[in-house]
């Protein structure tokens, strides 16, 4: 029997409706029994913005969990909304700003944040990760994972799989971008996790109303795209998803990692779509460009990683860059009131940038980094046009 993946258009703004019905055709949600385990609704929940137009883009609309809410409760399941946002963000802040605290006086449902009750588990089979810290809620309960479709400049997409590193309790995830300094690696570390609860996932429900491309995973632009996804594989969930992005699902390291692992599947022929029409809701996105990691000139092709840079005002100096930086490379010169980068131990995972509440930090080349990419591209055509010459003369 394949593997279903939903795709529902949302009409006439009714959010409720498709996340009901997208749930309904991926295979549902069963009654609550005896022996059932409290079930944990896991959004995105990011970080914090500024605007409420803004925030939708980056956080998994609060409408999309409420629907969720009010179907379990008719199911009879105990619910609790949860996440532990980018390291060194107050969580609880985050959920005020993306709306779910309403949700908990309005729904009556305990909105929490997964930064205690630490287990540290150890991974069986795990390709880059030996033990990872998870919140305990998240280990004992069943899970709907409800992601964003947004674009992420490590990892080219941030969905199903990505989403559940918000399980990874408050600076744990400092710890897991050390041990991961390439985005191939950082995927491997993503489906690690994504290993441990596995089997805890009953659906995976992907918000695509409004979506993010460019940049993300916080500071890309808004996309309305008006969809729900639903499906009790995330890596079927994120191969769909990808090819409505307009990108093919196994340029994305956690797909490919995930299906080469046995974790789920994520070629077409394995997959059954209801609802929509692939071809009828596609959109292509901005996403940033594939990481060549798998080159034998992957080590020269590195050179061209971007690193962080000050913008050159609007720092606070509140110390959020410092204290997430994985690899210590940030010092905040709180006289002057900006960051400050050692180049030398900066592994570009881009957490001061995602995290900076003021945006006073972007991505750039590295010094040279321009030229560098220059002469990389004309090796690299010189290469294929000599192989092409050589194939076809």
């Amino acid at each position: 029997m394949k593997t279903k993946v939903s795709i529902v258009k949302i009409e006439n703004g009714d959010i409720e409706t498709a996340v009901r019905q997208a749930v309904e055709l991926a295979g549902g949600i069963e009654e609550n029994h005896e022996n059932s385990k409290p079930i944990l609704i896991k959004p995105n929940a990011l970080t914090s913005k500024k605007t409420w137009e803004a925030q939708l883009a980056v956080t998994t609309h609060p409408e999309v969990i409420r629907a969720l809410i009010r179907l379990l409760k008719e199911k009879g399941h105990e619910i609790v909304v949860g996440d532990s946002s980018g390291g060194g963000t107050n969580t609880q802040v985050v959920m005020e700003k993306a709306g779910f605290k309403k949700l908990e006086k309005e729904e009556n449902v305990p909105v929490v944040s997964l930064t205690s009750g630490a287990e540290k588990v150890y991974i069986e089979n795990h390709e880059k990760l030996t033990y990872v810290a998870l919140a305990g809620l998240a280990l004992t309960s069943d899970i709907i994972n409800v992601p964003k479709m947004k674009t992420h400049a490590l990892t080219r997409v941030t969905l199903a799989i990505k989403n559940l590193f918000g399980c990874v309790v408050g600076m744990e995830k400092k710890r897991v971008h050390g041990v991961s300094n390439t985005a191939k690696s950082f995927s491997q570390c993503l489906v690690d996790i994504y290993s441990v609860l596995k089997d805890n996932i009953i659906m995976n429900v992907l918000d695509a109303t409004i979506a993010m491309e460019g940049f993300g995973p916080s500071d890309g632009n808004p996309k309305e795209m008006n969809l729900i996804l639903a499906s009790k594989d995330a890596v079927a969930l994120d191969s769909i998803a990808t090819m409505v992005m307009g990108e093919k699902p196994l340029s994305v390291h956690t797909t490919k990692n995930a299906m080469q692992r046995g974790l789920g599947v994520a070629n077409l022929e394995d997959i059954e779509i209801v609802g929509e029409k692939i071809e009828d809701v596609k959109s292509k996105f901005s996403i940033p460009l594939r990481v060549i990691s798998w080159l034998p000139i992957g080590k020269f092709w590195a050179l061209r990683a971007k690193q962080p840079k000050y913008v050159g005002e609007g720092c606070k100096a509140c110390l959020k860059c410092q204290k997430v930086c994985p690899a210590s490379a940030i010092v905040v010169d709180k006289e002057n009131k900006e960051p400050v980068f050692d180049y030398k131990k900066c592994i570009s995972c881009l957490c001061c940038y995602e995290l900076c509440p003021e945006h006073a930090i972007y991505m750039g080349h590295m010094k040279y980094g321009k030229a560098i990419n220059g002469i990389i591209a004309l090796v690299t055509i010189s290469i294929i046009t000599g192989v092409l010459l050589a194939i076809f003369l």
